[in-house]
């Protein structure tokens, strides 16, 4: 249309006053609490109990599926005494890094025995553990819809509520700007309380001498 105005076609643009409003859903997230929850939750069939180990492990690492679905031995490094991933994000290609904290190399040592061809967790099908991964939250008593996507969501939330430069956050996701994580890793209630609380007994501490007059 505006090739067609511009070019003499048409008299006007009859969309030139068109405009949409972008419906955008928030994507879930698990909080803290939540997060314990199910990590702590026992099952009895081993095949949730792998579903949800492998949904903390994003959750712990903010890796997508497909790059946790590839992960390879070669990709897990020492560096200073301490185990990194180092790879590249398979939708953008970017190169990113995230040192393992004691979950995710607690469940590493777990699925040693499912090493094949290099890959730390084996084989896994997509869409099979994703029916199964609503099972797990359904029995964490968790309401939400919960996709593994949403472990890089609760990553990012989980890692500026407990004050991490959203620039590092934005370095492990993989992101190419830091405005992709600022629309990705909400902002916690939690994370401006505790901001707020912060900045008041700082202000606290140097007015107190002070009095209204």
């Amino acid at each position: 249309m505006l090739r067609a105005h511009y070019n003499g076609k048409i008299p006007r643009n009859p969309f030139a006053q068109f405009h949409i409003s972008p419906n955008c859903k928030e994507s879930e997230f698990l909080t803290e609490e939540e997060l314990k929850a199910v990590v702590t939750h026992e099952f009895e069939d081993d095949n949730l109990v792998f579903v949800r180990d492998i949904f903390v492990f994003v959750c712990f690492t903010a890796l997508s599926f497909i790059n946790v679905k590839n992960l390879t031995t070669d990709n897990i490094v020492d560096i200073n005494g301490d185990k990194w991933i180092i790879s590249k994000r398979h939708k953008t290609n970017i190169p990113f890094q995230v040192k393992l904290m004691d979950v995710p190399l607690q469940i590493i040592d777990r699925y040693k025995h499912l090493q094949e061809d290099k890959l730390v967790f084996g084989k896994m099908n997509y869409w099979s553990m994703c029916k199964k991964l609503k099972t797990v939250m359904t029995a964490c008593g968790i309401e939400k819809a919960i996709s593994y996507h949403c472990g890089r969501h609760s990553f990012a939330t989980l890692a500026l509520s407990k004050g991490m430069p959203i620039e590092s956050v934005s370095r492990v996701l993989g992101h190419t700007n830091i405005v992709t994580t600022q629309i990705y890793a909400k902002i916690t209630s939690q994370k401006l309380d505790n901001d707020l609380t912060m900045l008041g007994n700082k202000l606290n501490a140097s007015f107190k001498d002070i009095k209204m007059v």
